[in-house]
């Protein structure tokens, strides 16, 4: 039990070291990710922060592990971290959806450039009399 007393304060300090560093990087403009990303990520890492520290309050403050003491608190209270926890769920399933909208995006993006430039290869073949391939005269 000493061991979880130790790790979940520090999850709980190393996951809001790592959203400070997130908001830094977006406000310096060195973070490639959007506005509403950083919005899910941070709230995210607030319902995390949450979670740890409402298990820690549960297991060693409240004593909450045996639900024959007080069954009604035991069920309102672990049933309340589960909704956080469901809704940590949702956020991020939530940000996995914006990443894959903002790679797809690229993706056509990246397509369309590289479109762009065979087209403007052949083009600039066919302005030097040459033809492009496969069009070449039979011998």
């Amino acid at each position: 039990m000493s061991f979880l007393a130790v790790l979940l304060p520090a999850l709980a300090i190393l996951v809001a070291l790592l959203q400070i560093v997130e908001v830094r990087k977006y406000r310096s403009g060195r973070h490639l990710i959007s506005g509403r990303r950083l919005a899910l990520r941070v709230i995210a890492g607030a319902l995390l922060i949450l979670l740890l520290a409402s298990v820690f309050v549960g297991i060693f403050i409240l004593k909450l592990l045996d639900a024959s003491t007080q069954p009604k608190l035991f069920l309102l209270y672990w049933g309340g971290c589960m909704a956080a926890a469901f809704a940590l769920m949702v956020v991020m399933l939530a940000d996995v959806r914006e990443v894959e909208s903002r790679s797809r995006t690229r993706q056509h993006e990246m397509w369309r450039e590289f479109a762009r430039f065979i087209a403007g290869q052949m083009h600039g073949k066919e302005d030097q009399g040459e033809s492009p391939p496969g069009d070449e005269p039979e011998k």
